[in-house]
């Protein structure tokens, strides 16, 4: 699924007019719009959401057309039938948790019954953990909490796609960062198609399979790496060697001594990225692809990797647990794994664990010059 948006927009004040003019085809489900404050970011998504009306352009969605200046095409923002967070969250400070996600639902002519008990409600409140605060007002809330409601109020009328105005800004550091764990794996989960637009460089690399710079009203620049910025974990090293085999080879890329990570290629990859052993190489391996255990020994899986390290952070989310772990030739080891099986597993800073991926996983590179 696709945004294709070709819009313009002049706004004027009294002290200054900021013409926007934005371009672009998104390729990945997953994409930012970064760029500094003022760059036009807002204005962009509000335009793709049908929350302001370009003067001129053409929005589309896949085959559906959003919004065509010349053919007089502007579809409302309800039936676009996108979820869209706010940069505040806007949630109904009178409302409770259940009620605001519940306003999700309605036609907006009235607010949802405090008893409102509608089977969607029940499910991202039991998937966000917000059941226990379900009757509580917003000022009730940490922020995480409020975030997780806005998000299922995003969620909840079952959107075809995902718009996200600096979805972490509101938020201290260290609840931003377990929030974009959280987002993460939510997106994951749902699979949906999410456009974000953000100034922070660290959303940029968690999210940005796809980006678009913008400033003064234009992209200037267009990122195309999907592999490159979704991918947490760097291994930098040297060929060590390569077995051939009926379809695919094996690639075993040195990163310390004694340690090598394995990753798979075909021929015809492996002709075009010009490996050979002595080669000066890297592999990226997204943390969703690394499963961690704390007893190497009684694991019995065909994942020709298996990194012996140490826990160095542990970062719990409403679905899932980030874990970092040291290892030798890289500086971390970046997982993202259930609740559950943190808990199971007793993870804490300082236990020794290892994190255990396929050579399918690894997508290799080489380096030039």
């Amino acid at each position: 699924m696709s945004f294709d948006v070709d819009l313009a927009k002049r706004m004027t004040s009294d002290r200054r007019t900021f013409d926007l003019r934005v371009r672009f085809r998104t390729a990945t489900n997953r994409t930012v719009l970064y760029g500094p404050s003022g760059a036009g970011k807002s204005l962009t998504l509000q335009a793709i959401a049908g929350l302001q009306t370009p003067d001129e352009g053409r929005i589309a969605f896949d085959d559906d057309v959003l919004f065509d200046g010349s053919a007089r095409i502007d579809v409302p923002a309800r039936r676009r039938r996108f979820g869209y967070l706010f940069q505040d969250y806007a949630l109904f400070p009178r409302l409770t948790v259940r009620q605001n996600i519940a306003f999700g639902l309605s036609n907006g002519l009235g607010n949802p019954s405090a008893q409102v008990d509608a089977e969607p409600v029940r499910r991202w409140l039991r998937a966000f953990e917000l059941t226990a605060v379900a009757d509580q007002k917003p000022r009730d809330l940490s922020g995480g909490q409020r975030q997780r409601t806005a998000l299922a109020r995003a969620l909840v009328h079952a959107p075809r796609a995902l718009l996200l105005d600096e979805p972490f800004s509101a938020l201290d550091p260290g609840l931003r960062q377990r929030m974009r764990v959280e987002l993460d794996a939510l997106l994951r989960d749902v699979d949906l198609p999410m456009v974000m637009i953000t100034h922070d460089p660290e959303d940029l690399a968690r999210f940005g399979d796809e980006a678009f710079y913008l400033e003064d009203g234009q992209i200037t620049e267009q990122q195309e790496s999907p592999v490159k910025t979704s991918a947490r974990n760097h291994f930098e090293g040297t060929v060590a060697g390569i077995r051939e085999g009926a379809i695919n080879d094996e690639i075993a890329l040195a990163i310390a001594d004694g340690v090598h990570v394995v990753a798979t290629v075909t021929r015809e990859s492996r002709t075009e990225l010009g490996l050979a052993t002595g080669a000066k190489a890297f592999g990226l391996v997204k943390a969703s692809s690394i499963i961690v255990v704390t007893e190497a020994s009684d694991v019995r899986l065909s994942a020709r990797n298996q990194l012996a390290g140490q826990v160095t952070k542990v970062t719990p989310g409403a679905i899932n647990t980030e874990v970092v772990l040291k290892v030798p030739g890289s500086s971390e080891v970046v997982a993202v794994i259930t609740n559950e099986s943190a808990a199971n597993l007793g993870l804490a800073v300082g236990t020794a664990a290892t994190a255990i991926f396929k050579a399918s996983s690894v997508v290799i590179g080489v380096r030039k010059g």
